[in-house]
């Protein structure tokens, strides 16, 4: 069980690979993480699994960051999305492959297609330095950390909650002590 900042950094990390896009990776944090009612109740296969379900829905980009090279990012970008999500579970975050087919919900027949598929194309892109390739995605994704904006905007909506709360509590609070008030007074003043 994982802690909502752990759920957040998991998810944004996964989706930072996935789609390119660190901005768009918080998106994904706000529609697999804010959408839980309880995190306890949700493993982190799971996650993956809607992680990898709202990182489709993003057009991919190519990572662009020191600790990855151009090469390496081109070539993660030139997957197909299922590759990219095989290859990305498999060698980054080393999920074991009956994981990664439950978080792609497909058979793990159709994931070891897409695995070795995705495994190729690397091969054939980065010849011998697809092993680095992968140690530096790696890297770059251990270095990854939820942005301080997706964090001050989460404080900034719950604050927003809290003052409306606040501002019904008192409205209802004087509606309340109104009809107490009319209550409280005889009937032919």
């Amino acid at each position: 069980m994982l802690d909502r900042a752990a759920c957040e950094r998991r998810v944004y990390r996964l989706a930072t690979l996935l789609t390119g896009d660190p901005v768009a990776a918080t998106k994904v944090i706000e529609q697999v993480v804010d959408a839980q009612p309880d995190l306890r109740d949700i493993d982190s296969a799971h996650m993956d699994r809607l992680t990898v379900l709202r990182s489709r829905e993003i057009k991919p980009a190519i990572l662009a960051h020191d600790l990855v090279p151009n090469s390496a990012s081109e070539a993660l970008a030139s997957l197909p999305p299922q590759g990219r999500e095989a290859w990305v579970l498999a060698h980054v975050y080393q999920v074991p492959g009956r994981e990664i087919a439950r978080a792609m919900d497909c058979s793990f027949t159709a994931t070891k297609r897409h695995l070795e598929g995705a495994e190729a194309a690397m091969l054939r892109r980065l010849g011998d330095r697809a092993p680095e390739a992968g140690r530096a995605i790696r890297a770059y994704s251990l270095s990854l950390d939820v942005p301080r904006f997706y964090r001050l905007e989460r404080f900034r909506r719950r604050q927003t909650r809290i003052a409306v709360l606040v501002i019904i509590a008192s409205l209802v609070a004087l509606a309340l002590a109104g009809i107490m008030i009319l209550l409280s007074r005889p009937m032919g003043s």
